[in-house]
């Protein structure tokens, strides 16, 4: 499977996922499962990007400036008020991500800093995606951090699945607590799973280039929603 290939399954999944929460009566909860497929497979791809890339900083340019231009589709598709540093889209999430693997690239060629390289990546971005509450969080940026420099394939797949499963842990504190939980919810932990044999199946190659697909489809997909949103609420169905 090509890195095109997931790519598309990674944009599909996060479509079906959007159309829950931008339109959640008229879509059914278990799209919000099918979107656990999503981030997952984008930051495999992330970091297989910066492994290969000879232009790292060019690179996360490119994450930061449609994080900006993502946020007001964003904001209106999810109803938000316009904020560009508050509940921010998941390019900013991606941008800590790559911002963390420069710094760790950086620090890490100095003498001796190897063990401070890990830290001085981590721990800024993670705080900064906290302040910026960015999709998924300060765990979200260690997530990327990870796939980065892990580099046996079995080993970012077992770090992929520890990751899959730990956003389902809230679930399981309550289940333990006696707090009964609606059956939609338990439907996402298998496909959040079913990221892992996917990515197994990645085979190294890029596939059809489309480079400024995903950049792409991001905000346009957003505004399309946004308008449909704004369309339906002046205009409803029934």
């Amino acid at each position: 499977m090509t890195a095109f290939t997931l790519k598309i399954i990674a944009l599909t999944a996060m479509l079906i996922d959007h159309l829950c929460i931008v339109f959640p009566d008229i879509f059914p909860f278990w799209f919000r499962g099918v979107g656990r497929l999503a981030y997952p497979i984008f930051v495999f791809l992330l970091a297989e990007s910066f492994r290969h890339t000879k232009a790292r900083e060019k690179f996360l340019m490119r994450l930061l400036i449609f994080a900006v231009i993502s946020e007001i589709p964003y904001d209106l598709a999810l109803g938000n008020d316009i904020n560009f540093i508050a509940n921010t889209n998941i390019f900013y999430t991606l941008f800590l991500g790559g911002m963390a693997v420069c710094l760790y690239e950086k620090f890490k060629e100095r003498r001796g800093w190897q063990t401070m390289a890990v830290i001085a990546a981590i721990l800024p971005t993670a705080i900064l995606a906290e302040i910026l509450t960015v999709d998924y969080g300060g765990m979200g940026v260690l997530f990327i951090f990870a796939m980065y420099v892990i580099e046996p394939k079995i080993l970012r797949l077992t770090a992929l699945c520890g990751f899959a499963l730990s956003q389902f842990l809230p679930l399981v504190v309550a289940y333990n607590l006696g707090i009964e939980i609606p059956t939609e919810y338990l439907l996402m932990i298998p496909f959040a799973v079913a990221t892992v044999p996917l990515i197994a199946m990645y085979n190294g190659e890029r596939g059809l280039k489309a480079k400024w697909l995903f950049y792409l489809a991001y905000p346009v997909h957003l505004a399309v929603l946004a308008v449909i949103a704004m369309i339906i609420n002046n205009f409803p169905l029934n």
